[in-house]
């Protein structure tokens, strides 16, 4: 077969097999913004389940068709609802090229950030800020994850605010100031005592006490590396990690739970800490993420 066969060839077999691609909308409506959201929801339980690198190519398209429809015409008020849909997807986008361990995590978190700022949302833009100062602690950049959660805080949810206080906490952990970090972990917690069991929708639904205590966890982890010392709490708060639901959050448990195998290995209670290297190991082979492989490359290395 010739090539011209095979691109004609190609190009009949493509369009009976694969769906019409609609043009983009030369006027937006709010129907097609819900499009928008609903994609989202969707690429963030994904997210949650199977990892960055399930997620972040499929978010970037997704991303991609979003911002083109700019140049689309819409009333104000559809503007705006879009800017925080692209806020959002921007967000889950910076976050699963983060956790796949792919390039340009930053840059993206920042046009999610502005896009926040567009949509005059303060909760969207605490919860981008937020994600994007764990970059910056895994990074080791105490200085840009502290300016980004001094940016997030505001008159929000104590369930919020909890969440933004144990971000800060594994900020300074950095630092090494065992004080300052113990004290960034008990507004965490006195946040979390007013938070109460009310419902609550889109990305608040993911603020649980298991989250929190997994985030907390983290905050001690990171202050116990840096130190050389075992922080406070370290080991009962890594443990209370187990809250976390393998079922609906493998990636957060598997994270926790190498964490825990790895101080545990470190303080020679090894039987303890095999358990938990199995079930780190075990969750780990269903989820696609950088950020997790480096945890258990490190409790290798602790074991």
């Amino acid at each position: 077969m010739s090539p011209t066969q095979r691109r004609t060839f190609l190009s009949l077999g493509a369009a009976a097999v694969l769906p019409d691609i609609a043009a983009a909308p030369s006027r937006l409506g709010t129907g097609d913004v819900h499009g928008i959201a609903q994609h989202t929801v969707a690429l963030e339980e994904w997210d949650r389940r199977s990892g960055g690198r399930a997620t972040w190519h499929f978010a970037g398209l997704e991303l991609r068709r979003a911002v083109d429809l700019s140049a689309a015409s819409m009333t104000p008020a559809v503007r705006t609802a879009w800017s925080g849909a692209v806020a959002r997807l921007a967000g889950l986008y910076a976050w699963a090229t983060f956790d796949a361990g792919e390039k340009g995590a930053a840059a993206a978190f920042d046009l999610a950030l502005d896009a926040a700022r567009e949509a005059d949302d303060a909760l969207a833009y605490c919860h981008i800020a937020t994600n994007a100062a764990r970059q910056a602690v895994h990074e080791g950049n105490a200085a840009r994850a502290l300016s980004l959660t001094a940016s997030a805080t505001g008159p929000h949810p104590p369930a919020v605010l909890a969440m933004v206080s144990a971000v800060t906490a594994q900020a300074l952990a950095l630092q090494g100031d065992i004080r300052v970090v113990m004290r960034a972990v008990a507004a965490a917690e006195a946040h979390a005592s007013r938070a109460g069991d009310s419902a609550q929708e889109g990305w608040l639904q993911t603020l649980t006490p298991a989250k929190l205590r997994s985030d907390l966890g983290y905050a001690l982890y990171r202050l116990s590396a840096t130190t050389g010392h075992l922080a406070p709490d370290v080991v009962p708060q890594l443990r209370r990690t187990a809250g976390v639901s393998a079922a609906s959050q493998p990636r957060a448990r598997a994270m926790g739970a190498a964490r825990l195998a790895t101080v545990l290995f470190r303080q020679g209670e090894v039987d303890e800490a095999r358990h938990h290297a199995a079930v780190a190991t075990d969750l780990a082979c269903a989820v696609g993420s950088a950020r997790l492989d480096a945890a258990i490359a490190e409790m290798r290395a602790a074991a």
